[in-house]
C-alpha cells in the first residue's frame, strides 16, 4: 500500500522534537543572520552548523547542552530510538529557510507570472469609485522589482494587495483544479519540464482531505470568519459593546473545531504542495536553490490562499516549508556535520 500521507514536522516539544533542539537550532540561525559579514546563502547555512555544533558543546556528536541534564541522558541513551543529530540538521536548516526575508517576493512571482492580469486589476482598482485613490503608476513598470517599488513604504503604493489578491485568486483556482496542482508552473525559476508532472498521490489526497473537512466543519468557512472577525472587533474596539458569553462560547466552539480539523489538513496540503513544486522546479534535488525555495514557497501559500481571512496562511506556508526540510535532512541522514559538508558544494 502506498502512503499518500504528506510528511508533517513534529510537533513542538514532541519527544523527536524537543524543545531543547528547537532552541539550539533557532539560536544557531538567529547568530548566524546577524552576521552581516555572510552574505552568501552557503556561507550563511555552513557558519549556522559552526554555530550549532558549538551549543550544543559536543562537537559533531550534535547533542544537547550539557546545561540540560535530562535531554542530555535521554540523548545519549538513545531513547525511543530518535536520531537527535539528524533531527539537529532538519531543524536548523529549516529555520535557515523559513527566515528568508522575500520581501514582496509572492507578489513578485504572480506577477510576473501573469503581467496582463495584474495590469487588468490595477485598471480595474482606478476604475473602482470605492477606492480612494488610483493605482501608482509604479506598479505599471514591470521593468522594476516591487521591492524597489515599495522601498519607501509603508504605506505602499496604492493598489498593491488589490492586484496581488485579483493574481492570488486567480493562481490559486489555476492550482486547485489542474491535474498538476501547480497555479504559477510557467513561473518556475528554472529550466523544467513541460507540463508539470501530474499531481502525485499525497498532493491529490491532501487537496481532498481539506476539502472534506472544511464540508464537515460545524460552521462554514464564510461563517466561521465572520464570527471570528466580529468577535475580535468587539473585544478590541472601545466604541463597539463587548461580546456577550454566549457569543464568546460560540466562537470558542467554532474556533477548537476548526483547529482540530481544518487547520491539520490546511498544513497537510500546503506541505504536499511545497514538496511537489521544490522536487519538480529544483534542477539538483541536493541543494537548495533560493529560487526554488521562494518558488514552492509561492506555490504553497497559493494552495491554502483561500484560508487567509480565517487562519494565517503564511504560518501554514513557513511550516510547510520547515517540515520538507526536516524530511530532507532524514531522507539523507545528515547530522548537523554533514550538512554543513554537504552545503560547502552549493
Amino acid at each position: 500500500m502506498i502512503d499518500t500521507a504528506p510528511r508533517i514536522l513534529p510537533v513542538f516539544d514532541s519527544p523527536s522534537r524537543p524543545k531543547w533542539l528547537v532552541e539550539a537550532a533557532k539560536a544557531a540561525a538567529s547568530a548566524s543572520f546577524a552576521d552581516r559579514s555572510r552574505t552568501e546563502w552557503p556561507d550563511k547555512v555552513g557558519y549556522a552548523c559552526e554555530r550549532l555544533l558549538e551549543l550544543t558543546g559536543r562537537g559533531s556528536d550534535c547533542l544537547p547542552p550539557i546545561c540540560d541534564p535530562k535531554a542530555l541522558l535521554v540523548a545519549e541513551t538513545g531513547s525511543g530510538g530518535h536520531d537527535f543529530g539528524v533531527a539537529l540538521a532538519g531543524e536548523l536548516l529549516g529555520e535557515m529557510v523559513g527566515r528568508l526575508s522575500f520581501s514582496f517576493g509572492d507578489d513578485e512571482i504572480c506577477r510576473d507570472a501573469y503581467p496582463v492580469l495584474w495590469d487588468m486589476a490595477l485598471d480595474e482598482c482606478g476604475n473602482d469609485p470605492d477606492m480612494p485613490e488610483p493605482p501608482d503608476p509604479i506598479l505599471f513598470d514591470h521593468s522594476i522589482h516591487l521591492s524597489e517599488a515599495c522601498k519607501d513604504g509603508p504605506p505602499w503604493p496604492s493598489g498593491l494587495h488589490y492586484a496581488s489578491h485579483a493574481v492570488m485568486e486567480f493562481a490559486h483556482h489555476a492550482s486547485a483544479y489542474s491535474s498538476h496542482g501547480l497555479g504559477l508552473a510557467h513561473a518556475a525559476p528554472v529550466p523544467v519540464l513541460w507540463p508539470p508532472p501530474d499531481a502525485p498521490p499525497s498532493l491529490v489526497s491532501a487537496r481532498r482531505a481539506l476539502s472534506e473537512a472544511l464540508e464537515n466543519a460545524t460552521v462554514s468557512q464564510d461563517e466561521y470568519t465572520a464570527k471570528l472577525h466580529a468577535f475580535l472587533s468587539a473585544r478590541d474596539n472601545p466604541n463597539l459593546p463587548d461580546p456577550t458569553v454566549a457569543e464568546a462560547d460560540q466562537v470558542s466552539a467554532a474556533l477548537r473545531d476548526w483547529n482540530d480539523s481544518v487547520i491539520p489538513a490546511a498544513r497537510g496540503l500546503a506541505t504536499a504542495t511545497y514538496a511537489h513544486a521544490w522536487e519538480w522546479a529544483s534542477s539538483d534535488h541536493d541543494r537548495w536553490d533560493l529560487g526554488v525555495v521562494l518558488y514552492a514557497h509561492t506555490e504553497a501559500f497559493l494552495s491554502v490562499h483561500h484560508l487567509r481571512q480565517a487562519t494565517d496562511a503564511y504560518d501554514l506556508t513557513d511550516a510547510a516549508c520547515c517540515s520538507y526540510a526536516w524530511w530532507w535532512c532524514h531522507d539523507r541522514e545528515l547530522d548537523v556535520a554533514s550538512l554543513r559538508e554537504t552545503v560547502s558544494t552549493w
